[in-house]
């Protein structure tokens, strides 16, 4: 759980450069690559972590412009990176203008259960390195490069 408003902002700059550049190593072609066809594609779970960034934003009680929950996915991967972009830095500003310490520690509704706002915004950290670690398997079955993440990868090297 975040505590601290600067602990936050310092991951969620960190892990929104991470998932980005994962982003711009997506082709067009790759979007539809998929384990199975019972599981989502490449370019299904990568819009599902962007809408996701503005949809945790709304449930921890913040209004954001731009793609959040439920938002229809774009058909490129040039407008999926322009959106993350966006909601990338639509987000970080409303947490910069908006979020305290104090604020962290207060209890937000997320879908029924009840929860610190510093724990939601921890859960939407690790809900999209779950996300990203799905989607670097679908793009080494696509043949991408897959960047640094926590370290470098065998393409960074």
């Amino acid at each position: 759980m975040f505590r601290t408003k600067q602990d936050f902002l310092t991951h969620y700059r960190q892990e929104a450069n991470t998932t980005i550049a994962c982003l711009k190593e997506l082709t067009d072609e790759s979007l539809e690559q998929a384990v199975s066809e019972l599981d989502r594609t490449l370019g299904e779970i990568a819009w599902h972590v962007v809408s996701s960034v503005g949809g945790f934003a709304h449930q921890a009680g913040l209004q954001v412009e731009g793609v959040t929950f439920g938002s229809p996915q774009p058909e490129t991967t040039a407008e999926i990176v322009a959106a993350a972009e966006t909601i990338y830095s639509n987000t970080l500003s409303v947490y910069e203008a908006e979020l305290t310490d104090a604020s962290l520690l207060e209890d937000v509704d997320f879908f029924g259960t009840t929860m610190p706002r510093g724990h939601l915004l921890f859960s939407m950290i690790t809900h999209q390195t779950h996300h990203r670690g799905q989607m670097t398997v679908l793009m080494r079955q696509a043949d991408l490069r897959v960047p640094p993440i926590y370290g470098p990868s065998r393409d960074s090297q």
